[in-house]
């Protein structure tokens, strides 16, 4: 039955809240990635390297290490999140996640200015803690909130709020001059903001009827299994999931690599008094560019909901591979630049739009807990996988300049460029696996509804 009181008023109005509050909730990630990364990275250099045992490390090998124990948060995260979405749904599940960011976040205020070397690796797993925790909570309200008739219009305005608040937080941080304690005082304060608009969703969404598909016959009751193992049990029943499970695991695996990869380039040819300065440009670029696809595609896919969503699934990985090859033929800090910026365009546009479309017609209990274990848990296998491929390259092809200072070997990171054109193969696969079913869902959720073409913002002839 279709969500009939989701009248277009109030599909305006919960699509603005929703999009100021994934807007805010991007701004503080931005906000936060490039502090924590410019002070891990500026904490180890040539000279001062990080020593594990008879081992030498720059800091973005360091770096690597440092993302190789989000497995460990990882696995935590699940267990938390699938015994707190038990309790709490939609804005109270918020509520507990950014009570504990806000908390955490006041914590390091009072060490950040001058941190230590534990506090740098600390703020470092906050940075990756936060943005799991919030978008977990994001979009988990989002989808058990919207139907598939209304989500194919709606998520590209709202994801557009993500891709808005990351061109806003990482411009903004470029050009404005703080201490690192009064940036943590706005995280704070945006926090806070966060929640109220969550709350406001959340009176909307009282009279917005849900209507949720039943588990498949060999679903997992939820009482048999604890809390570790909930979310793996259902994923591994569907075919489905596991080829969501498997374009997540992959964008993880080619996004670290390509990170490591801009990483080294900047530390290698990059000062190090510019070294925010150009991170924080590059990502500005990136979220920028972000900003004009993602406009354009919530402007095609309100008119145009029909569209097939292989198609903008394939967007990113395509991009990806081109600036791949690029970085082969020329290992130069331009093209290092360019392989950030082409993961940053779609994926946190496009990408992210289909990506969270795919849950979309699933039942409650997958697109609390199945989706926890998928974005949370496979998200952050995906990245150790790539960690170590990315972290025994350059240590054996690893060299010194004449200064006697440990530099990145150029030939190592082509050689992770030749890597990511392989995991972009299987990509694809999934995406073609993911793309027949979900048209196939699709199909039977609109036999059992009345076909909705109207665009967002036409009016519409309301069943009494």
């Amino acid at each position: 039955m279709p969500n009939a009181h989701f009248s277009t008023g109030k599909k305006i109005a919960f699509t603005a809240v929703m999009f100021l509050y994934i807007n805010l909730v991007l701004t503080i990630f931005w906000i936060l990635k490039p502090l924590k990364k410019s002070l891990f990275i500026g904490q180890y250099d040539g000279d001062a390297t990080f020593k594990l045992g008879s081992m030498e490390m720059l800091g973005s090998h360091a770096e690597l290490l440092a993302k190789g124990m989000n497995l460990v948060i990882a696995f935590l995260l699940v267990v938390f999140l699938t015994m707190v979405t038990r309790l709490a749904k939609r804005q109270v599940l918020t509520y507990t996640c950014m009570g504990l960011v806000i908390a955490m976040t006041v914590y390091f205020s009072f060490q950040i200015n001058n941190p230590s070397e534990l506090t740098v690796w600390l703020f470092y797993w906050f940075g990756d803690l936060y943005i799991s925790l919030m978008l977990a909570a994001f979009f988990s309200f989002l989808h058990d909130t919207v139907d598939l008739k209304n989500a194919k219009r709606l998520y590209g305005f709202i994801v557009l709020g993500a891709v808005s608040g990351g061109a806003i937080g990482s411009t903004y941080f470029r050009i404005e001059e703080m201490t690192n304690q009064q940036w943590l005082h706005v995280v704070i304060g945006i926090g806070v903001v966060i929640c109220l608009l969550a709350a406001a969703a959340g009176w909307m969404a009282k009279t917005i009827p849900h209507n949720e598909p039943d588990l498949t016959p060999d679903g997992v009751p939820k009482k048999k299994f604890n809390a570790a193992i909930e979310g793996a049990s259902l994923v591994f029943k569907s075919r489905y999931l596991i080829a969501i499970a498997g374009i997540v695991g992959f964008y993880e695996i080619t996004s670290e690599v390509l990170d490591f990869q801009f990483t080294a380039m900047s530390e290698q040819f990059v000062d190090r008094s510019e070294l925010g300065n150009h991170i924080g440009t590059v990502y500005a670029i990136g979220n920028i560019a972000a900003l004009v696809i993602q406009l354009g595609f919530s402007i095609f896919a309100a008119n145009f909901p029909k569209y097939r969503i292989q198609w903008i699934l394939l967007a990113l990985p395509l991009s990806i591979a081109l600036s791949s090859l690029f970085f082969i033929l020329a290992p130069i800090l331009i093209a290092g630049s360019l392989l950030k910026i082409s993961d940053s365009t779609f994926a946190y546009s496009v990408n992210q739009t289909g990506r969270e479309t795919l849950y979309n017609p699933l039942s409650r209990q997958e697109k609390y807990v199945a989706r926890a274990f998928v974005e949370v848990f496979v998200l952050r296998t995906g990245k150790v996988a790539a960690l170590f491929i990315a972290l025994l390259v350059p240590i054996f092809l690893s060299t010194r300049n004449e200064a006697g200072q440990l530099e990145t070997s150029l030939l190592g990171l082509q050689l992770l460029g030749g890597f990511t054109c392989i995991i972009i193969a299987l990509w694809f696969y999934c995406v073609r696996i993911v793309g027949r079913k979900f048209e196939t869902l699709e199909r039977e959720q609109k036999g059992k509804t009345e076909p909705d073409t109207a665009p967002l913002g036409q009016t519409q002839e309301q069943p009494s």
